[in-house]
């Protein structure tokens, strides 16, 4: 039995995975606010295949085998002045809120928001905004454009009628995990807390933009088809040698 066969079809397993994410981080790098996966590889030890049958206990050639491990980044993308009033940015830690049709929150980097049909401020997938008490955001019907300062206060007319909430994690990595749309607590013991007005600034007339960058995804779309096919050859070598070897050691005199 030829160890490496299976060492190299476990990479290139991987290496389809990889593939997977980059074309996912590149489908969505024109969404608000959106986070990158990143990912990284990690060799473990796949058991251990005796020499031998006579002895399985020494003389043992150990494997191991490549494993994929992803996570968000959640990094900061790049602040894009849009000049619309109902686009707002958050800068620094933390996320906006929204209420989904079954009412629970799903967290968010991206601002772009409406204003529906009862007033009420909604995301393209018409989900509620949340305020920093956790209600929806409610507006006049045409009682003017809406002013959000710094820390997410919100005016209409000269009149304060809410504040958009902003919410912040212990370790986002481990409490929260990716849906479409943004992200969801893993567990549901999970909950964040208000963010302090130190700790974030919302800028109306911007978006986040996305943290992917198109050229290290890119980069990494070329590695990928080069390790691809780096294994690929050495498949095709081991197998090409374990048929010189039966060919030569089956002959009979």
């Amino acid at each position: 039995m030829n160890l490496s066969l299976y060492e190299n079809a476990s990479a290139l397993r991987g290496l389809e995975q990889y593939q997977n994410v980059i074309a996912n981080n590149i489908a969505a790098s024109h969404v608000s606010g959106f986070k990158k996966v990143a990912v990284s590889f990690e060799a473990v030890e796949g058991g251990e295949i005796a020499r031998s049958t006579h002895d399985r206990l020494r003389n043992e050639m150990p494997g191991s085998f490549p494993v994929m491990k992803n996570q968000v980044d959640f990094n900061e993308g790049e602040m894009r002045e849009t000049n619309n009033p109902m686009d707002m940015a958050l800068r620094g830690d933390g996320f906006f809120a929204l209420m989904n049709a079954n009412g629970d929150p799903v967290y968010t980097r991206d601002g772009q928001f409406y204003v529906n049909a009862n007033g009420n401020m909604v995301n393209s997938m018409g989900h509620e905004f949340s305020d920093v008490g956790g209600s929806s955001i409610q507006t006049v019907p045409g009682g003017g454009d809406l002013s959000i300062d710094k820390e997410g206060l919100i005016y209409q007319d000269g009149q304060n009628i809410g504040q958009v909430g902003v919410f912040v994690f212990e370790d986002p990595l481990t409490d929260l995990q990716k849906v479409g749309g943004g992200f969801v607590a893993k567990e549901e013991g999970v909950t964040p807390e208000s963010a302090e007005p130190e700790q974030f600034t919302i800028m109306q007339g911007y978006l986040e933009s996305s943290n992917v960058s198109a050229i290290e995804e890119m980069i990494g779309l070329i590695e990928v088809s080069r390790a691809h096919e780096a294994n690929q050859k050495m498949i095709q070598t081991f197998d090409q040698n374990i048929g010189k070897a039966i060919g030569t050691l089956g002959q009979t005199q």
